[in-house]
């Protein structure tokens, strides 16, 4: 007997449809094809895979060509795919368990997780989960309606019923630079614009409609859409929770957390059984300035998501990312950012332990290990986490040490590294800096110019540092050449002026230039040659240059040399947002809080919408500066005030 039926309605997917086919193999006894008018590849790739394949001539209606496709089938149980999804290679037992040994039932159809990747590349981690229901029995009546995301029904008989399952589905339809290819976007609209003119859209299809618009950047149609769908629908349904996080979500983006703070309270505290509910909470309390709500907040998602995973129970309500990645970077960003070192570094190794192939994870926690740790106990700590037997492992710690400039690091990875030539010409420019190998990095050419300018950047940085560590500016000149982009030609002028011609630059220019200049006085210091630091900052001694360095010292726990750049800028009136902001925040976490509430307002006066400032001004403020704070925080954000944490602050510090 035909056991399981793979159902695929496609045109034009020669790009994606092997992909989803091999992930079938095994499990798919049949495999029906409805194809819509391909004119590539798409049916003789369905044929070599042993599909059975039936043109059918779209009629703007994605139930019809379901229905098509479910015609044709003849196994037990039908299976639901686009060409655009699959199923993982690993779970292909739990599959055909499942399938053996559930009864199928007339009334009963199974919602299954897809795991949506929706990031600008294959390799690219954004994920979101979706519920969707796509196997059910076959030969029961069970069939799809609505032109759009189409929905499973039994017609006029009795109410089809949903079960949720573990079975994963991987889905990457919404990538951009597929959707680009697919016009997605546009043949969707035209069906729902057809819908609306026939007055057809229930609450399910006001939330798809929804998710549309934000696809299309149209924030204002995408909440009406999703508050008409929210208002429709009760927490039963299983699309609900998604609609309240991109009601939500989108509120917030649009800075109008009145707005998503009472969907949250009202509608997603529903739900506070799940880490979204606490995660979300945590991210207005942050956005506010309200530091140790935050960090509750944050705490308690990640304490929610362990307890559910004790209990075997579903981890995550709508995104993974939420139950711990999200919560863990937000505690990472707090704990620097209130000079809470320790706590950051433990949150970050807890990430880092969670997944050791994120770079920037990766990058991030070697860079301040690198400043506050020897490199004998860097490597320690690494071996615990890595395999240096494992080339791939290996690789990423050695790729990382170029960036980041540690020799002592490099020389050690390097050991365990078969070959190196397959390292690409940046970090070729790296190594041979680093190396002190001076003719490597004069002989090395650019294969293949890129026309990324931020790569461009790059591969100038380490050109003016070589050219500075070995007084060599040919080869500079050369690359520049290369590089053909007008702002590297101005920037190696100026360094040709300041270091080599010792000729003064435009101010203009250089402040222009200044967070360029910074990339090279950073990989100076990284790479310890300090006497040439010394000299580049001496020559290039412009506030917007000394206030990056101030603050990137002052992130990396290097607070004596932070303190001494922010004494110089403060003595010349220099002081940047960001440094009074982290000079605000350092004060009153050592309880110097005049001192605090001064570097605060200053900053405020410079940015008036830094509404996180707020609240540690007015907590820090003498009673008399308290209402002079809290009519400014209302001035500038009147309609936060009904927020309720936010009400009940003003009101205790009114009252102080």
């Amino acid at each position: 007997m035909t056991q399981l039926s793979v159902c695929m309605i496609v045109k034009d997917e020669e790009a994606l449809l092997s992909r989803c086919l091999e992930s079938v193999k095994g499990i798919a006894d049949e495999i029906i094809i409805v194809d819509t008018g391909s004119t590539d590849r798409t049916k003789q790739i369905a044929e070599n895979y042993g599909a059975k394949i039936y043109d059918y001539v779209w009629s703007n209606d994605f139930a019809a060509a379901r229905n098509e496709s479910l015609r044709h089938a003849a196994g037990k149980w039908i299976l639901v795919l686009d060409a655009d999804e699959y199923l993982g290679s690993n779970d292909h037992s739990k599959w055909i368990e499942f399938l053996q040994k559930e009864k199928p039932q007339a009334h009963l159809a199974y919602t299954l997780p897809v795991i949506n990747f929706t990031g600008e590349k294959d390799y690219q981690e954004e994920m979101t989960t979706a519920p969707v229901t796509r196997l059910f029995p076959n030969f029961k009546g069970i069939h799809f309606e609505r032109p759009i995301h189409e929905q499973l029904t039994r017609g006029g008989k009795e109410k089809l019923l949903h079960k949720k399952i573990s079975l994963e589905i991987y889905h990457t339809g919404y990538q951009l630079q597929r959707v680009t290819e697919k016009s997605k976007h546009e043949r969707n609209m035209s069906i729902f614009n057809e819908m609306k003119k026939a007055n057809k859209l229930s609450a399910y299809d006001w939330f798809t409609l929804g998710n549309q618009y934000r696809f299309g950047k149209e924030d204002e149609e995408a909440l009406q859409c999703y508050e008409r769908a929210a208002k429709g629908a009760t927490a039963k349904e299983a699309w609900y929770s998604h609609c309240l996080m991109g009601l939500i979500s989108l509120y917030f983006k649009n800075g109008r957390l009145d707005s998503s703070w009472r969907w949250t309270e009202k509608e997603l505290y529903k739900y506070k059984d799940f880490s979204e509910y606490h995660t979300i909470k945590g991210i207005h309390f942050e956005t506010l300035g309200f530091f140790d709500d935050a960090i509750a907040s944050y705490l308690q998602a990640i304490n929610t998501a362990e307890q559910r995973a004790k209990r075997n129970q579903e981890i995550w309500l709508v995104d993974p990312m939420y139950s711990f990645e999200t919560p863990v970077q937000q505690l990472v960003d707090i704990y620097f950012r209130l000079n809470d070192n320790q706590q950051a570094i433990y949150w970050l190794s807890k990430l880092l332990n969670k997944n050791n192939r994120n770079p920037k994870v990766l990058l991030k926690l070697v860079e301040w290990l690198c400043q506050n740790e020897e490199p004998a106990a860097i490597i320690g700590f690494l071996d615990k986490i890595y395999d240096v037997r494992n080339e791939a492992e290996c690789n990423l710690l050695f790729k990382i040490s170029l960036v980041l400039g540690q020799a002592e690091l490099v020389n050690y990875y390097e050991k365990y590294l078969t070959k190196l030539d397959n390292i690409n010409i940046l970090d070729q420019f790296r190594y041979a800096i680093l190396t002190d190998k001076q003719e490597e990095w004069m002989s090395l050419s650019i294969p293949e110019v890129n026309n990324d300018v931020d790569w461009k950047l790059q591969i100038w940085v380490q050109m003016v540092v070589g050219a500075l560590k070995w007084n060599s500016l040919q080869r500079l000149h050369e690359i520049t050449r290369i590089l053909d982009h007008d702002d590297i030609t101005q920037l190696t002028s100026i360094v040709e002026k300041l270091f080599f011609e010792n000729s003064s630059v435009e101010e203009g220019l250089l402040k222009h230039y200044s967070s360029s200049l910074f990339l090279v006085s950073k990989q100076l210091f990284l790479i310890k040659e300090f006497e040439k630091f010394d000299q580049f900052i001496q020559l290039c001694k412009l506030p917007g240059i000394i206030n990056q360095l101030a603050n990137y010292f002052y992130t990396l726990n290097l607070t004596d040399m932070a303190m001494n750049y922010y004494s110089i800028l403060l003595s010349q009136k220099e002081l940047d947002f960001n440094s009074l902001v982290n000079l605000g925040l350092y004060h009153a976490n050592q309880g110097y809080y005049s001192d605090a509430v001064e570097f605060l307002n200053e900053a405020i006066d410079k940015q008036p919408k830094a509404k996180h400032l707020y609240y540690s001004l007015i907590q820090h403020a003498t009673r008399e500066q308290k209402q002079y704070f809290i009519d400014k925080f209302n001035l500038q954000f009147p309609e936060y005030g009904g927020i309720s944490f936010v009400h009940n602050f003003l009101n205790n510090a009114k009252k102080a």
